[in-house]
C-alpha cells in the first residue's frame, strides 16, 4: 500500500509540475523565454520614464516602440504631447542610458555636475525624435535630437 501511495504522490508531483511547465510555455510569448511581464511592459508603450524642469522649460522622457514607421510616430507623438502639453518630448527606444543622458542634459544647463560626457553613441541610436515648442507657439515633432522637422503636432 506504501509503495501505491508513493507512486500517487510522484504521479501527483509529475501533473502539477507538467500543469505548470505548460501555464510557463503558454506565457512564453514569442518562444524566446519572454514571459507575460516583459510583453506587459511592451504593451504598456509610450512609458514615461523621467521628467524635470529646467528654468521654466519642462522635458519629459518616453520610451516608445522601436521601428515605427512615420505616421506610427507622428501618431505616438500627438498622442504623447495631449497627455503631456506642457513638456519638450525626447522620445526614446532604448532606456539603458537615459538616466545618464539626463544628468548629462542637466549638467550643461547648470544643475548639477558635469562628470561624465554625453553618451553620444546612444543618443545617436535611440534618440528617435523629440517634441520642440517654438517662439511661434507652434509644438513641433522633429527627428532624433535635432531640429529637422517631421510635423506639427495638435494643439
Amino acid at each position: 500500500m506504501r509503495s501505491n501511495k508513493g507512486n500517487l504522490l510522484l504521479a501527483l508531483i509529475l501533473v502539477i509540475g507538467a500543469g505548470l511547465a505548460c501555464n510557463l510555455e503558454s506565457e512564453d510569448t514569442k518562444g524566446t523565454g519572454e514571459t507575460s511581464e516583459k510583453s506587459n511592459q511592451t504593451e504598456q508603450l509610450p512609458r514615461k520614464l523621467d521628467a524635470y524642469e529646467i528654468k521654466g522649460f519642462k522635458f519629459a522622457y518616453y520610451l516608445i516602440p522601436a521601428d515605427l514607421d512615420r505616421e506610427a510616430l507622428i501618431k505616438t507623438a500627438n498622442e504623447i504631447h495631449a497627455e503631456d502639453t506642457d513638456s519638450q518630448l525626447i522620445l526614446v527606444d532604448d532606456d539603458s542610458k537615459v538616466a545618464e543622458y539626463i544628468k548629462y542634459a542637466k549638467a550643461i544647463s547648470g544643475i548639477g555636475e558635469l562628470d561624465e560626457p554625453m553618451p553620444q553613441e546612444w543618443a545617436d541610436k535611440h534618440i528617435i525624435a523629440n517634441v520642440q515648442k517654438y517662439t511661434s507657439g507652434r509644438w513641433v515633432l522633429c527627428e532624433s535630437n535635432g531640429s529637422v522637422e517631421i510635423a506639427d503636432l495638435k494643439e
